[in-house]
């Protein structure tokens, strides 16, 4: 018989849809909502080289992690103090099949990415903080190129809402645009057959196409003339 293992941030979604499902057991994709804001990162010749993301999860997955985590040591209702030391890293575990639900294309090519470094938490207005850097595997030159920029869950489990344009660091002559999904696009039979989906089953299980897709938001990026 196989071991399966879970990471500490594979355990605590696992955990947060067991509790989705004993409150309300038919409930609709998505069930984990999470604000987005991207920092975008450029070396001394103008080249992007890589991006920070800022993900601020919502207040009842933030009462729950704190809750499985033990992060709120004295009973406040909050991760402060030295409470914050052991909470820098509680979302760094990712299994290693996660992607980090972000896609980036310069072009219309995708753009690969290296793993995660540089994590940091914050608590902000009761809600978990997560921050981390992604790095380019090799440097980009955006002049007279657009890049595209969507934050998704393949299986629609986390919402993420892209809530500012992207910040650039390193270079000043950038513009961004973010264009918010359009729920319009999605039949209203794959949107009725999402909602009904339960937790505990994916689209991809239910034989329907990677829908998180379809409710992305893109950040589009220009730079130079």
């Amino acid at each position: 018989m196989t071991q399966v293992r879970l990471s500490p941030r594979s355990l605590t979604l696992a955990c947060f849809a067991l509790a989705v499902l004993a409150a309300q057991p038919a409930a609709a994709h998505p069930h984990l909502f999470v604000d987005v804001t991207h920092s975008l990162l450029f070396d001394a010749d103008g080249r992007l080289v890589g991006l920070r993301a800022r993900w601020d999860y919502d207040e009842m997955f933030t009462l729950l992690m704190v809750e499985d985590g033990k992060y709120d040591r004295n009973g406040d209702g909050r991760v402060a103090g030295d409470e914050m030391a052991a909470f820098q890293t509680w979302d760094a575990d990712w299994p290693a099949d996660y992607g980090g639900d972000i896609e980036i294309e310069l072009a219309g090519q995708p753009v690969a990415l290296q793993g995660p470094s540089d994590w940091a938490a914050e608590w902000h207005d009761g809600r978990a903080v997560s921050v981390h850097t992604r790095m380019l595997r090799a440097p980009l030159d955006l002049t007279g190129r657009e890049l595209v920029i969507r934050p998704y869950d393949p299986d629609f489990y986390t919402a993420y809402t892209v809530v500012a344009p992207p910040r650039f660091e390193g270079r000043g002559d950038c513009h961004a645009a973010v264009f918010e999904a359009d729920p319009g696009a999605v039949s209203d039979e794959l949107a009725a057959a999402i909602a009904e989906l339960s937790p505990e089953v994916t689209p991809a299980d239910a034989g329907l196409p990677a829908v998180g897709r379809l409710y992305a938001d893109e950040e589009r990026i220009t730079c130079g003339k």
